[in-house]
This record gives structure tokens, C-alpha cells and sequence, in this order.
């Protein structure tokens, strides 16, 4: 059934706690589920978090995600910054560990090309001690910024738990929409959905909407459908939906997330 592939990702609910996260999830009839690690992401000031240094939490969570039968499917927010090493994120993957998740999802912002790479291969290689997969997001406003970068990046690193994360918004952002289908299958990991304008006006309303206003799938000009049709039909499809505007007019989460949920839901259904 579509809904054994439907996720929420961390970001559709803008700084929940984990436990409250995962419950709404669950609530909301979704069987995966995304998080990170820290609550960075927090424009309506919820209390700050760390899944890496609070041992409860991890715990709670944990248990929370198996009391309700949804899967921690991946964590976000691996960032690859100029002059760091990702050496500094073990303490995260050991988290990742315990959590009971095999996949994060890693970003560049450093705009050295070679030393992107060889850091995203550094963490791939780290993050195959834990037996963890490391998902690359090509993002336009990023290094990483497109399909075909994130498949250069991944020749060039030749390392097997090393696949790509497909965002809707981002692909069709960056024209590639009609080109999954080229790509190995094998290679797409995690799809995150959304949908929303066929174009903006500048980058800048770019951002603006992909962190904060996106739209549910059906109600947007993106050609979700046809991107689905060329990924594999057992690759979980998460919501990555923030809408900061009904947050502000005071819809519920759990609202919020069955509306994402049925969303999701009627696009599978149509592909």
C-alpha cells in the first residue's frame, strides 16, 4: 500500500520536540519519519533540544518511534562547512546509532568543489563503521546544486552508502524534473515532497518558500507525478512541508501533518 512509503520530515512542523514529533506522525497515519538532531530550525522559539548530548531524550525517542510503529528513516542536517572536518560529527552519527536510524542526509556550504567531495567521501566512509547510508540533497542555492553534480560527486567518491536524496521543489528548481529516470535507481534513496510554484521570482523567494511556505502535493504546478514515476515504488516519500503561515493562524500540527499525510497519499495513488 502507498502509505507503507509516506513520511513526514522534520521540517514540516518547524522546532517540535522529538517525542511530540514522532506521536503527531504516528497520529497523523505516516509510517516513516525524519528528524534532526538540534531544534536549528526554530523560528517560533520552542525549547532547544540535542539528541547528541541528552541520553533520555534519545532514549524517549526512541521508544516513542517503536511504540508507534514509525521508523526513524532518516536524520538531516549533516552540514559540510568550509575549514571543518567531519571528523567532528561522530558524536552525531553515534546518536544516529542509537536512535535506530541508518540514513542522514549531508549538505555542502563549502564552495571548494574538490574539498566538497572529499569531505562528503569522509563522512561516507565514516558513516559505513555504523552501517549508515549518507544521502547528498542537490540543493540550487548549494555546491551540491544539482542532480548532475550530486552524480559527478558520486563517481568521483565511489562509495556504495553513498546515494542521493531527491527533493521535489529543488529538482524542479533546478530543471531536472524530466531526468530522474536516467539516473540508476538504486542510487535514489529518499524522496522528500512538497509541492508549490513552477517558478520564482528570484532566489531569494526561492529560500524563503523551501524553509518556511511550501505546498501540499496537489496543490502546487510542480510535476510530482511524473518525477515519481521514474523512482522506485518501495523509496520512501516524506513530506517536507513547513507552512509557517498556518502555524501562525493556529492550525495544529496533527492537522497540518494528516493534511500533508493525504496529500502525499493522493499522489501515489496517481502515479
Amino acid at each position: 500500500m502507498a502509505l507503507n512509503r509516506i513520511g513526514i520530515d522534520y521540517l514540516t512542523l518547524l522546532g517540535p520536540q522529538p517525542v511530540h514529533f514522532i506521536e503527531t506522525v504516528a497520529d497523523a497515519g505516516a509510517s516513516h519519519a525524519s528528524l534532526f538532531l538540534t531544534n536549528a530550525v526554530n523560528p517560533f522559539n520552542a525549547p532547544d533540544f540535542s539528541l547528541i548530548s541528552d541520553a533520555p531524550l534519545r532514549r524517549a525517542t526512541r521508544a516513542a518511534a517503536r511504540d508507534r510503529g514509525v521508523s526513524i528513516a532518516l536524520v538531516d542536517g549533516f552540514c559540510i562547512f568550509p575549514g571543518a572536518s567531519v571528523e567532528d560529527l561522530r558524536p552525531s552519527l553515534d546518536a544516529v546509532a542509537d536512535l535506530g536510524c541508518s540514513r542522514v542526509n549531508a549538505l555542502s556550504f563549502d564552495p571548494d568543489w574538490d574539498k566538497t567531495v572529499d569531505q562528503v567521501a569522509a563522512l561516507a566512509g565514516i558513516a559505513a563503521d555504523y552501517a549508515i547510508t549518507v544521502t547528498i540533497e542537490p540543493c540550487p542555492l548549494f555546491p551540491i546544486a544539482s542532480v548532475a553534480r550530486a552524480l559527478e560527486l558520486t563517481g568521483r567518491a565511489r562509495m556504495p552508502n553513498l546515494k542521493l536524496l531527491i527533493d521535489t521543489m529543488h529538482v524542479a528548481r533546478s530543471g531536472e524534473a524530466r531526468a530522474l529516470g536516467a539516473i540508476d535507481p538504486m542510487l535514489i534513496d529518499y524522496v522528500q515532497i512538497c509541492d508549490g510554484p513552477a517558478r520564482f521570482a528570484n532566489d531569494e523567494a526561492y529560500q524563503a518558500a523551501a524553509m518556511c511556505e511550501r505546498a501540499v502535493p496537489g496543490a502546487g504546478e510542480l510535476p510530482l507525478i511524473e518525477m515519481l514515476r521514474q523512482i522506485r515504488p518501495d523509496v520512501i516519500v516524506s513530506g517536507e512541508i513547513p507552512q509557517r503561515s498556518l502555524k501562525e493562524a493556529g492550525v495544529s500540527d496533527l492537522d497540518q501533518t494528516k493534511a500533508v499525510v493525504a496529500g502525499i497519499a493522493r499522489t501515489l495513488a496517481a502515479v
